[in-house]
């Protein structure tokens, strides 16, 4: 099976493309940016062959030769803009072009090509204040009993991006299908130029290695998922026989805390303790938000398909300590 993965350099892209190698799969990395050292040296030593195409997604004559010189079985579209504020405002053109354009460009050539099945990386941002208790919502989400309202243009996209794919799918006779992602951490993150901020636990992380205090404004309630957890998730759905619905989430499906986070990587690191900040103080671990969305149910990815993302925090503590010690300098880093 050979699975391309538009977006593959990325940081969910990273992880999918080595669940694909380790079960023995071909992988296409469809990114303008290169493949880092760390993840080309770790990818080599994996069952699977893969290959990298320095592509601009926003290219749709480019994307169709990619297709056409690698025979593929699946698609994964997780090329995106992971947008701030800022780039909203003074670059919008660049959001919508990755995050919509390229997913039409993917789309076409797939369905050409005679690709299985496409899925399409969306994000739990496509409910916006839709997802807040102080806006009305109650939780857990449903993806079709709560209300989709994005409040941000990185959310309007993705929520298009749905439509797109459902739209696109019935013309062309592509089977596509969106999975709407949890907030992820994790292994492969990186400060990409593309992803505008590094998530809570992974700022975390960082100061763990180096021993240090985290601090946070307050203790959040969040579903943070773990990005190995998302990428079997995603591997499970492509490679089921059918699937009822098109639209998933992909969720831990418990709310748990930044704190709750340091308390479980405070074993493996020497040094290391977090607290909440004083009054006044400026937190070291930035949490990017005063709301905490409600957890989304994975209630139909597992009675569709069968597949539960796992929620222990103790095991997941351990294999991210472990990969920290092993790539300490990774998230520096923009390309390879």
């Amino acid at each position: 099976m050979t699975t391309l993965i538009a977006g593959g350099c990325g940081f969910i892209g990273l992880n999918v493309a080595e669940a694909c190698l380790e079960r023995g799969q071909n992988v296409v990395l469809l990114d303008r940016n290169a493949p880092p050292a760390a993840a080309r040296d770790t990818f080599d030593a994996l069952r699977g062959a893969w290959t990298h195409e320095a592509v601009d997604v926003t290219s749709e004559a480019v994307v169709a030769d990619v297709f056409h010189r690698h025979p593929v079985d699946g698609v994964f579209y997780g090329a995106a803009v992971t947008s701030g504020a800022q780039r909203e405002r003074e670059h919008p053109e660049q959001v919508v072009a990755v995050n919509l354009l390229g997913l039409a460009h993917v789309i076409k050539a797939a369905a050409a090509s005679g690709v299985r099945r496409l899925i399409n990386l969306s994000s739990g941002s496509a409910y916006g204040e839709g997802g807040l208790a102080r806006y009305g919502a109650t939780g857990p989400l449903d993806e079709e009993a709560s209300r989709a309202k994005p409040a941000t243009l990185y959310g309007v996209t993705k929520l298009a991006s749905e439509g797109m794919c459902r739209r696109l799918g019935d013309l062309t006779g592509l089977d596509t299908v969106s999975v709407r992602l949890a907030i992820i951490f994790g292994p492969w993150e990186l400060d990409s130029g593309f992803r505008d901020t590094l998530s809570a636990p992974m700022q975390a992380g960082i100061l763990a290695l180096r021993g240090e205090t985290a601090s946070v404004a307050r203790r959040d309630a969040r579903d943070w998922t773990y990005s190995r957890d998302v990428a079997r998730a995603l591997l499970a759905l492509m490679t089921a026989p059918g699937h009822r619905h098109d639209l998933y989430h992909v969720s831990a499906g418990r709310p748990c805390s930044v704190l709750d986070w340091c308390d479980a990587l405070t074993p493996h690191f020497p040094g290391f303790h977090a607290r909440l900040a004083a009054p006044g103080e400026t937190p070291s671990v930035e949490l990017h938000g005063d709301d905490d969305r409600l957890c989304m149910s994975p209630r139909r990815l597992a009675e569709d398909i069968g597949h539960t993302v796992p929620g222990d925090i103790a095991e997941t503590a351990a294999d991210f300590a472990a990969w920290m010690k092993r790539f300490p300098d990774y998230w520096r880093q923009r390309d390879g």
